[in-house]
């Protein structure tokens, strides 16, 4: 094992060590492969907890300088990789959203 996946291994480890060691659900310890790290800057880091037990969710944030974690339960279907690429997207305007209905409201039906 390289030194880079080392250290991914052992930050996973305190994430869970220091924010959450088992699934709120069910109760299921998580393990460094639950967990990914979807952003991460100097001031704090967003983690995706998914539990292989019962398929929970949850993410959540922590504060580095300050130590402070924050948790929230969330029952969706985006997986970690979804999330950074949504997380990516800079925010929608109200022209965005105005111009994504003139576009929808005639039609019947959406086919995807």
């Amino acid at each position: 094992m390289d030194s880079v996946s080392n250290a991914l291994l052992q930050k996973k480890q305190f994430f869970i060590d220091s924010v959450a060691k088992f699934c709120d659900k069910c109760g299921t310890p998580y393990t460094v492969d639950d967990l990914n790290i979807v952003q991460s800057t100097g001031a704090g880091t967003i983690i995706h907890f998914s539990c292989q037990n019962c398929k929970s969710k949850h993410v959540a944030s922590l504060v580095m300088p300050l130590g402070l974690s924050q948790r929230m339960p969330v029952n969706m279907d985006l997986d970690s990789s979804e999330m950074e690429k949504f997380m990516s997207q800079k925010e929608l305007t109200k022209q965005n959203i105005l111009e994504a209905y003139e576009e929808l409201k005639d039609l019947k039906t959406i086919t995807l």
